[in-house]
């Protein structure tokens, strides 16, 4: 058994993006009940860096700015690196055959992954000294709930997942307040009985990004029943659309793309009501929050990338290619996403206010 084994210093890959390294948290939760003495590090990209740094379950941080078309001479220098670190133990969460040749390279002793090794990969083999193997269907499972049965097999505990955020600092919260007041200022509006609805309205990729006048339709819905503020989160690079969408809504919507870090992102969205997304790595984010929310996904599938939570509703499109995973299948535009109609994604979002509504989170107009 695994835990008969003393391991102190442990390596875990997430070389992924914002919503796959607030999922691996699980993951590092999961391996720090088993191994309370050990010393956890995660390496990932820059990007991502904020969440983990400073987070209660990560001892320590290493940066890898992985890219496609890093050289092999790049890999040479952070395998170096990771060898200087002394671990024993290499726990490889993103299944990124780069994160195991990585491993390898650093001569780290114990090299695990839950990767589903195919002919096309077979090569990796030789790199990993074990592979847990997966009894159930991971295209079909939380990949949360993918991590846990990955890492209890590999522990021999039944401990339950749950994804950490990193620790929010005293002027993260007064930063996130000041733009709530700010909010309130610009709407004209009063914070008491009001309602702080929060949009993602972009994810940066097409097969996941819904109608923006559809998202219009949806607002002005809920601004007729609900007394309630809007605000769209999101980064620089969606700023511009941003302030284009403002215009076309009539009804106020404020604009606080590029506003927050990561970190600041993560207590705007905890001090929100509810949160109305497309799946993108904040709607990840929220789910650690456990603010109330609808998640619209495009050609990905919620069975596997939907947020871990019991606080959210996810629509999916009924399409006859649906899931895919972008490469199969080149889309020319989304038709898939089209499917969700603003109408059910109003229905949705009214009975996840009129839930939490009972549970005395907000008012309405009415009241």
């Amino acid at each position: 058994m695994e835990l008969e084994r003393s391991y102190e210093n442990i390596l875990v890959f997430c070389l992924r993006k914002i919503g796959d390294v607030i999922i691996s948290t699980s993951g590092v939760y999961l391996l720090k009940k088993a191994y309370p003495k050990a010393k956890i590090t995660m390496i990932v990209r820059p990007l991502t860096q904020e969440l983990v740094r400073n987070n209660p379950i990560v001892d320590e941080v290493l940066l890898y700015n992985y890219t496609h078309t890093s050289s092999f001479s790049e890999m040479r220098e952070i395998a170096a690196e990771i060898k200087q670190k002394n671990f024993d133990l290499a726990i490889v969460l993103d299944n990124k055959p780069r994160s195991i040749i990585l491993a390898w390279m650093a001569n780290i002793p114990q090299r695990i992954g839950f990767e589903k090794i195919e002919f096309r990969n077979i090569y990796l083999k030789l790199f990993y000294t074990r592979i847990i193997k997966i009894e159930h269907d991971p295209q079909n499972t939380l990949q949360v709930k993918n991590h846990e049965i990955f890492i209890n097999a590999f522990t021999n505990r039944q401990d339950t997942a749950k994804m950490v955020m990193a620790s929010v600092t005293p002027e993260m919260k007064i930063k996130v307040d000041t733009l709530l007041q700010n909010v309130f200022m610009e709407q004209k509006r009063e914070s008491k009985n009001c309602l702080k609805i929060a949009l993602c309205i972009r994810s940066g990729c097409l097969i996941k990004d819904w109608p923006l006048e559809r998202f219009q339709a949806v607002i002005e819905s809920l601004a007729e029943e609900y007394n309630a503020v809007f605000y769209v989160i999101g980064s620089q690079a969606d700023w511009t659309i941003v302030e284009t969408f403002k215009k076309q809504c009539a009804v106020s919507v404020s604009n606080l793309c590029g506003q927050t870090s990561l970190g600041e992102l993560s207590y705007l969205l905890g001090q929100s009501d509810f949160f109305l997304s497309v799946d993108t790595g904040s709607a990840h984010i929220a789910a650690a929050t456990d603010v109330p929310m609808v998640v619209i996904f495009g050609g990905t599938s919620p069975n596997k990338w939907g947020p871990y939570t019991k606080h959210s509703i996810t629509l999916a499109p009924f399409y006859p290619c649906h899931p895919c995973d972008g490469t199969k299948i080149k889309c020319v535009e989304p038709k898939c996403i089209f499917t969700i109609s603003a109408e059910a994604v109003t229905n949705a979002c009214k009975k996840q206010l009129d839930h939490y509504k009972d549970l005395g989170i907000h008012e309405t107009k009415e009241q």
